[in-house]
């Protein structure tokens, strides 16, 4: 499959702001549930230790991403405390203030607007992007990568979804999930109940947003080409599959001989 460049619903301009939050908090919750990230938390401690970074900036945040269960084991495995500013193009607060109440303080979130392709000099730490990549353009994506190397911070991408018959029929099945577990989804919003049973706009977009972010997707081999196109000879980069989460991290190496590009 040919990898495609089309927009998804929820994050087009037109599209209301309650109802994108409320499919992104479907969407974190599906994910979280699944706990699809976990397989990625011991490579992405191992890069964060060896950029001596104690502060983690999420990019495209949408509803907080897997940071609620993520952050303590990033703290636990870096041996050190792990600080997580939330941050998106599009803030969903109220999910982001959750965040900062349910795990005391160490998840922080930033209430402005924030394009990963170029990040504010004020807004430090290491840089992390999760279900999100395949929404940025391949110039997007080397933007990011550029804008990451060029302040001389860590960065990693980490995608479950991929270009396969089989992930899009994953994401078939997404809609299906909604309808079972939105009752159970907190903060609670009478809203999220109407627009999932009454007029099932939820679901719909599940679907179609879950099919073409499968479309979207990109590989490790057009990552890696991607990484090749930024003057990076200082970085370490690390990009593969693992667990069916496709990954690339990058970070300044100790030494600029130790640097490499690859899967590993």
């Amino acid at each position: 499959m040919c990898r495609v460049r089309f927009a998804e619903i929820h994050e087009q301009g037109w599209f209301p702001q309650k109802l994108r939050d409320d499919v992104t908090i479907t969407l974190q919750f599906i994910f979280n549930a699944a706990r699809l990230y976990r397989p990625v938390a011991a490579r992405l401690g191992a890069a964060i230790r060896a950029a001596e970074s104690g502060r983690v900036l999420d990019l495209c945040s949408g509803a907080g991403g897997p940071w609620i269960w993520l952050q303590r084991t990033l703290a636990e495995r870096t041996a050190m405390p792990t600080k997580v500013i939330l941050t998106d193009r599009y803030p969903n607060i109220a999910a982001f203030r959750h965040m900062q109440e349910a795990s005391g303080n160490a998840i922080g979130y930033c209430a402005e607007p924030v394009d990963a392709r170029r990040i504010p000099p004020g807004l430090l730490g290491f840089r992390t992007i999760f279900s999100s990549i395949h929404h940025f353009t391949p110039d997007g994506v080397a933007a990011i990568l550029r804008d990451a190397v060029d302040q001389g911070e860590g960065i990693g991408f980490f995608e479950a979804v991929k270009r396969r018959p089989s992930a899009v029929l994953c994401a078939c099945c997404m809609p299906i999930a909604a309808i079972c577990l939105v009752p159970f989804m907190r903060p609670f919003r009478i809203a999220r109940l109407i627009w999932t049973y009454l007029v099932p706009v939820i679901p719909f977009v599940m679907w179609f947003d879950g099919v073409l972010s499968c479309l979207r997707a990109y590989s490790p081999a057009e990552l890696r080409e991607l990484a090749a196109t930024v003057d990076a000879r200082h970085y370490v980069w690390e990009i593969g599959e693992t667990s069916g989460v496709t990954y690339l991290v990058g970070y300044a190496a100790p030494h600029p001989s130790r640097a490499f590009s690859g899967t590993a």
